[in-house]
């Protein structure tokens, strides 16, 4: 769908400043004054930042393009969200990757507990920080899958304290159900003190964080969350105001208005708004006409507080969804 007709039926759109085919000042002319909300992503999946850096990749021309969309917007009067990728990044993966568990290093995905990574993370948040937006989106939180984390200092860290050799493998952990358990929970336990920290820095820069949950029927929805994610999201809620549900993002299937499978869908967002007690938006990929007619029923019905949509789907996606949706 046009971007016109995305915004005149009441979405709001996600700018990839690399992507724009139409001059943004076009496209704002075009629209109108209908568009009063926008996110723009802050940096590419390949570690390309639209915006000055001096951690992540650094283009002139897409540094100024992604600062120039963003003051294009505000200069009109829309509200604008950063958007910015948490553990994937195709350029820091390179020294801060993670590791399945056969060995195999998983392509732009990052280990959630390198810690060098983590001060990378929060500077970025510094930088992030000096632009003109409302809020920041965290999109991707989180292990790559459920056979993620084996690398050197996952499994030493893991095993050291539980005097065990650090060559163990998934196979190993499935076969002890009590072992298994506490593997899910040091994850977990990982992701939300990383987590912390990441709100923690935000609300001294004066930044909003917000979460994007994940709600995927692969992931087995928010049940599945810890075990393939590492995410209990009743606890990771807890640390923000506001959560973004991604639905169905590997699933690339929406049901029917009114059918079976789209009421049990508007339950299973409905769910996380209750469970959480917060206030929850929704995202999606580039929607068809049929699509954007569910999602905005489904946020209707969930009174949500608006549909966030991509303009295009990512180059990365295939990757993402083939690692997210890897099950033991």
């Amino acid at each position: 769908m046009e971007i016109k007709e995305l915004v005149y039926n009441g979405a709001i759109p996600i700018f990839d400043p690399s992507k724009l085919k139409t001059p943004l000042e076009e496209l704002l002319l075009q629209i109108g004054g209908a568009l009063t909300e926008a996110a723009v992503l802050l940096k590419g999946a390949d570690g390309q930042a639209y915006y000055p850096s001096t951690i992540l990749l650094q283009n002139e021309k897409l540094r100024e393009l992604g600062l120039k969309t963003i003051k294009l917007l505000k200069d009109v009067d829309v509200k604008v969200k950063g958007l910015i990728y948490v553990h994937y990044d195709e350029y820091l993966s390179e020294e801060y990757g993670t590791v399945e568990s056969g060995g195999k290093r998983t392509e732009g995905f990052i280990c959630p507990i390198n810690e060098t990574y983590q001060e990378q993370f929060l500077k970025i948040l510094e930088e992030i920080s000096q632009i003109d937006i409302d809020n920041v989106i965290l999109l991707l939180t989180g292990y790559a899958s459920a056979l993620h984390c084996f690398c050197e200092n996952c499994r030493t860290t893991f095993s050291t304290d539980r005097k065990m050799p650090a060559n163990f493998n998934f196979s190993l952990l499935q076969g002890d159900k009590e072992l298994y358990s506490e593997w899910i929970e040091w994850r977990s336990e990982n992701i939300k003190t990383f987590i912390l920290k990441v709100v923690e820095k935000s609300k001294e820069l004066g930044l909003k964080p917000i979460f994007a949950v994940e709600l995927d029927p692969n992931l087995q929805f928010e049940e599945g969350l810890k075990s393939s994610l590492g995410i209990d999201i009743k606890n990771v809620a807890n640390l923000f105001d506001h959560l973004m549900v991604v639905v169905n993002p590997w699933e690339v299937i929406l049901p029917p208005v009114q059918s079976k499978r789209f009421k049990e869908l508007v339950q299973r967002v409905r769910n996380i708004k209750q469970q959480t007690n917060r206030n929850v938006s929704l995202m999606y990929w580039p929607p068809s006409e049929e699509e954007l007619k569910t999602l905005l029923t489904i946020n209707e019905e969930v009174e949500g507080k608006g549909l966030y949509v991509f303009l295009q789907y990512p180059d990365q996606f295939k990757n993402w969804r083939e690692t997210r949706i890897i099950t033991p």
